[in-house]
């Protein structure tokens, strides 16, 4: 009997796993179908000044289900590439507009329907160059000397959602870091950055977020966006760890700040909650990681206050059913804003800090059909357990590859 209890055990827990139900890569898409202005001698030029590729685009930083294999994909700030010495960054396309990009799933592959390039109130296209001095230094060409000039337009998108009623879309990027609200024709209305944080653009600019979000590290700002199906509450959250990781303190963080945000008014955005979320142990992933490699690179709203969030390292990643309800509100804290609840080795339980439940749904490196570990785009589908997932192909800037979007079945429904 009990050999007969272990094989049907066995049997129903192969019946209840994960399954990889679809994989489709992008088409070969030339760049100029997201930006349709871009002249023919400046992508000529692109190639010559590092980019290898024109026809594989990355419209993987988010991720948004439209319905009927539609799905909303987004840009980053474009093609860059590392400068050789430094820390600059080289921008072979300067021109280039971070764009919504509409998708359509059919036969093996993904398609783009259309993009929609992100514009100021003046009519001038946002460009992805680097805001502030604080930002990396940008440069044209491989050979790092000619320098491109600072642009406080400039915005490093990175996740997004569609606000019900048509009222266009809200963004988190990365370089304020900001929520950016976007209308539906592409014109930027309104940006929401920490308090204290300065920027001479040509929309509205509002410090209505909490300052500590400015400690962000480079290029880890605000990375996930989820918003409730009534448009009314978004939570944002930042990528990684605040603080130097030349700091031993800051450097062994395992926590993220997440803000909760009532966005009823997109023009008029308050923050509501803030809290930290903490990051898995770097030894769980397959391959070697410190905690500096921790990522989270997407999230999706599931119900209330419950999230997914993608968690990444080298390996791979996780997908978690995160709660926040009974997790402690910062802003109720004196010392909610102090960089010091964010040190490696806090006792949160004896300061009487809640950190929000995590429950483990999904390992990517468990599936044959993932051959990258750069998924930054999360969506749940109207059947409430399927995942779509889709990667960040960085243009094709390192390795050749496609964009690809991933749908997987999970056991259970989650709404």
């Amino acid at each position: 009997m009990k050999k007969t209890l272990t094989l049907a055990s066995l049997l129903l827990g192969a019946a209840l796993a994960q399954k990889v139900v679809g994989v489709y890569g992008l088409a070969p898409t030339p760049l100029q179908a997201l930006n349709p202005y871009l002249l023919p001698q400046e992508v000529a030029l692109a190639q010559a000044a590092g980019l290898a590729r024109l026809d594989l685009p990355a419209p993987g930083s988010g991720l948004y289900p439209l319905g009927e294999n539609r799905f909303l994909g987004l840009t980053d700030r474009g093609p860059n590439l590392d400068c050789a010495r430094g820390s600059g960054k080289v921008f072979p396309v300067p021109r280039f507009t971070p764009s919504l990009v509409f998708l359509r799933l059919e036969g093996r592959e993904a398609w783009v329907e259309r993009s929609l390039p992100l514009y100021t109130p003046k009519g001038r296209p946002v460009t992805g160059l680097p805001n502030r001095p604080q930002d990396d230094l940008p440069f044209l060409d491989t050979s790092c000397t000619a320098r491109l000039a600072y642009d406080p337009n400039g915005l490093d998108p990175e996740d997004v959602v569609v606000l019900p009623g048509n009222k266009g879309y809200l963004l988190v990027e990365e370089y304020a870091p900001s929520l950016v609200y976007v209308d539906l024709e592409g014109v930027v209305r309104a940006r929401f950055v920490p308090k204290g944080v300065r920027l001479e653009a040509d929309y509205p600019v509002k410090d209505t977020l909490p300052g500590i979000l400015a400690q962000r590290r480079n290029n880890r700002g605000l990375e996930n966006l989820a918003l409730s199906s009534d448009g009314k509450t978004a939570w944002a959250i930042l990528q990684s760890p605040i603080g130097s990781t030349r700091d031993p303190a800051f450097d062994g963080s395992l926590v993220a700040r997440a803000v909760r945000l009532d966005v009823s008014d997109p023009l008029n955005v308050r923050t509501t909650g803030m809290y930290l979320v903490p990051f898995s142990d770097p030894k769980d992933y397959p391959k070697a990681n410190r905690p500096r490699d921790m990522k989270y690179s997407a999230a999706f709203w599931v119900k209330e206050e419950t999230l997914l969030l993608l968690e990444r390292a080298e390996g791979g990643a996780r997908i978690y059913l995160v709660d926040f309800k009974e997790a402690t509100n910062l802003l109720e804290r004196p010392d909610g804003e102090s960089p010091e609840l964010d040190k490696a080795g806090t006792d949160y339980a004896g300061l009487g800090i809640r950190l929000p439940t995590r429950r483990l749904l999904l390992e990517t490196w468990k599936f044959k059909e993932f051959d990258t570990d750069k998924l930054e785009g999360l969506a749940l589908l109207e059947d409430g357990k399927t995942l779509a997932l889709i990667s960040d192909n960085d243009f094709a800037v390192g390795e050749e590859k496609p964009t690809k979007l991933w749908l997987v079945e999970l056991p259970e429904r989650l709404r």
